[in-house]
């Protein structure tokens, strides 16, 4: 049997360490007892209600959709699943790939037939998670009515102390009296994030010390500094509330039930302006018309970072998404003209007509196209033999690790960095067999005739035409277009 262990720990504290290093050892000497074969172990930091944070427990799904090992084991079936659907789920799926699934608590053990009972534990185990939530969600109540802040940092421009709101001394209640007058005076919050961003003001993920914090201000940060009630005093919480434990989906309470104490706290705005802030908001929303997507929509990128080109109608052309947004801080300033795109295709177009049909042209794509398959094949055999070494390497260490002659820590640290190696080498691999070229170049330029063809009267670029032969577009600094064509023809 070659196992996949699944381990879930709530929290990576010191003590949640040891839980894991424990579960680690009591499932090795199981699969050593019983003389398995360990695959791999699945490891989440996570609360096991919330499962879309629980990559490994996804990846383990995945692998097991693709047969990777024969059994998966866990200590206790909550590790796996508090909610019966995602319980049934990986029921289903080790059902349809002939997997089984034991779990020590004695809840499940397929080999011996005990799996009618799943959906019963796992429904079990989200009621005792429910319970748990509703405990933790009444304490917070009677926190915040009594004027205590219950999160766990404090509003833009405010610092925490005691559970109290007190005014930073850090320079962030002026960029947040800034963001109102901004607006105020008629600026949208893109335009005012970009202004932010140009200046160097820190964002407030970056105030709060997030792993994630970027250096740009963005519009919805904008939005949710200009909404918040707290600027004014007021302590507002529960504001907004999850659906279930099992859901990460959030519900906004009604104004009625939220828990709402004034003047807890001195104002960093007044009353009036954030009203009159909300009344704009309110107007600005209600009048908004949807931007028009225009023909190059999708397909225009910027080639130094990657952003999706706008339209803009002042300029009857494209520019970076951005330096649109963010300014010359986020990248440099190109643009192109919607016409000079269409001309090019256009262009391009002609010129592949003229090229489909000289036979020279096609024997030196064939012979091209015969020595490029060549030398990927000769590179995908040695990628072959170098997984073959790796998955040696990984027995080796199984060995060593059974004899005592490395450490737990040290067998792990071999085993993923291996592990890592042969998946890399295989995402090359796969690369490497995407870029075979096996349709023969004389149908390629059938293909392309048939498609020119359908074109050949337009004078005009249509949005058919694009979806059909362009890929994607990319502009440089000097706003000259790269074209990436669907066929290789077309880009010679």
């Amino acid at each position: 049997m070659k196992c996949a262990v699944y381990i879930r720990v709530s929290t990576d504290k010191e003590e949640q360490k040891t839980s894991l290093e424990n579960q680690q050892r009591f499932f090795f000497n199981i699969i050593a007892d019983r003389g398995w074969d360990l695959y791999r172990f699945y490891v989440d930091v996570e609360s096991g209600t919330n499962d879309k944070k629980r990559e490994n427990l996804r990846q383990l799904i995945e692998d097991a959709k693709g047969r990777k090992f024969d059994i998966i084991l866990s200590k206790e079936l909550s590790r796996l699943a508090r909610n019966g659907k995602l319980s049934y789920e990986i029921k289903d799926v080790a059902e349809n790939n002939h997997i089984h699934i034991i779990t020590f608590d004695n809840a499940i053990n397929s080999l011996e037939g005990n799996s009618h009972m799943f959906g019963l534990y796992a429904w079990m185990y989200e009621q005792e998670s429910q319970r748990t939530s509703e405990r933790i969600k009444a304490a917070l109540s009677t926190k915040a009515k009594k004027g205590d802040f219950n999160g766990s940092n404090a509003p833009y421009g405010y610092k925490l102390k005691d559970k109290k709101l007190y005014i930073a001394e850090d320079g962030t209640p002026d960029v947040v009296r800034l963001i109102f007058k901004m607006y105020l005076s008629g600026k949208g919050v893109d335009s005012i994030a970009r202004h932010l961003s140009n200046k160097g003001f820190p964002t407030p993920a970056a105030v709060a010390g997030k792993k994630n914090a970027g250096r740009f201000w963005h519009g919805s940060a904008i939005k949710f500094v200009l909404s918040n009630p707290h600027y004014v005093g007021d302590l507002v919480q529960g504001r907004e509330t999850t659906r279930s434990v099992t859901s990460t989906k959030r519900d906004s309470v009604p104004t009625e039930k939220q828990y709402i104490k004034k003047n807890t706290h001195l104002p960093i705005i007044s009353r009036e302006e954030f009203e009159a802030v909300q009344a704009f908001m309110k107007s600005r929303k209600k009048n908004r018309t949807k931007g028009k997507v225009h023909l190059f929509t999708n397909l225009l990128f910027c080639a130094d970072c990657g952003t999706g080109m706008w339209f803009k109608q002042n300029r009857q052309g494209y520019i970076c998404g951005r330096y649109s947004r963010h300014g010359k801080s986020a990248c440099t300033h190109r643009a192109i003209k919607e016409e000079l795109l269409k001309e090019r295709v256009l262009q391009d177009v002609k010129i592949a007509n003229r090229k489909v049909d000289k036979n020279k042209l096609l024997e030196n794509q064939k012979k091209e196209a015969v020595q490029k398959n060549n030398e990927i094949r000769d590179k995908i055999k040695q990628i072959d033999v170098e997984v073959k070494e790796i998955e040696s390497k990984k027995k080796r260490f199984l060995d060593m690790f059974a004899d005592n002659l490395i450490t737990h820590g040290e067998y792990r640290s071999a085993a993923d960095d291996l592990v890592e190696k042969a998946n890399q080498l295989n995402i090359k691999r796969s690369e490497l067999g995407a870029s075979l070229q096996f349709k023969d170049i004389a149908e390629d330029a059938l293909l392309l005739r048939k498609t020119l063809n359908k074109f050949a009267s337009h004078n005009e670029v249509t949005e058919e035409m694009l979806h059909y032969l362009v890929e994607r577009i990319d502009i440089d600094k000097n706003g000259k277009p790269l074209i990436t064509y669907r066929s290789p023809l077309m880009n010679n």
